[in-house]
């Protein structure tokens, strides 16, 4: 059995590690693959740099299609480890279609996420989300107890949307952001100002997902706008995926040259 306590102090994830901990304890004595609920791909990673010690696991992390933001973590034995196709086609997942009218009432994917929240999905059990144009959006959810949302209408503002389950094959799947480079310029080392340029969104919409708890800070959600990064700090906006301070470099004119990592 793993050691709770051990790999619990000092860790920024705690509800995450101790689920982690409970399934592979469930993995490894009844010898079977087991999931997380889905979280952010990047907190999924660093919840593994925990677990890296352990010999007698295996972890795979996959959210549905190779670039997703959100992903679940399957644990299975060492010594009895599926195939990476078999783990991908019994991804316990299915996809969602929220179709509606949105020519002249713009939705965001926060918008369709909360709906599905509002109509009784919880958080862990929603994957990425998209839009469609303005014809509403797509995602993937758990497959676990999701018949009461099929062929449902429900009401996102004045618009009215039908939710549909389907395969996940059936998905127009969104193209993967690459990973890249960005090198930027700012008067101070804010996190508001970083995040801004690091997710190429403005500073007022940077400080409203603050006060929404969107923001997060090495895994810890941020409260205000006013705290000043590092090097190798990492920031993960909700729908937009990650940030890594790579450099930090004051110049001549005492502006903050700076380097990042977006995933």
């Amino acid at each position: 059995m793993i050691d709770l306590k051990e790999l619990l102090i000092n860790s920024n994830y705690k509800k995450e590690i101790e689920e982690l901990i409970n399934i592979s304890n469930l993995s490894l004595k009844h010898w079977q693959t087991y999931w997380t609920g889905f979280n952010s791909t990047f907190v999924c990673e660093e919840i593994l740099k925990e677990f890296e010690n352990l010999n007698d696991f295996k972890f795979f992390v996959f959210g549905g299609y190779n670039s997703a933001q959100r992903s679940k973590i399957a644990c299975f034995r060492e010594d009895n480890t599926p195939e990476k196709n078999e783990l991908i086609k019994d991804f316990p997942a299915k996809g969602i279609q929220m179709n509606g009218n949105f020519l002249f009432d713009n939705a965001t994917q926060d918008d369709f996420r909360s709906l599905l929240v509002d109509n009784g999905l919880r958080e862990e059990r929603i994957g990425d989300i998209w839009t469609t144009g303005d014809r509403g959006a797509q995602g993937i959810i758990d497959d676990s107890k999701i018949e009461f949302l099929n062929e449902k209408i429900f009401s996102l503002r004045d618009v009215k949307v039908k939710i549909k389950i389907v395969c996940l094959d059936e998905l127009q799947i969104p193209v993967g952001r690459s990973k890249k480079i960005i090198n930027t310029v700012e008067a101070s080392t804010r996190i508001d100002a970083i995040a801004s340029a690091g997710f190429r969104i403005s500073r007022n919409k940077i400080l409203e997902r603050i006060e929404t708890g969107m923001l997060k800070l090495n895994g810890k959600t941020v409260k205000k706008g006013t705290i000043s990064l590092k090097v190798g700090d990492k920031l993960q906006l909700d729908n937009k995926g990650f940030i890594e301070i790579l450099d930090l470099e004051i110049t001549k004119r005492e502006r903050w040259k700076i380097k990042l990592l977006r995933k």
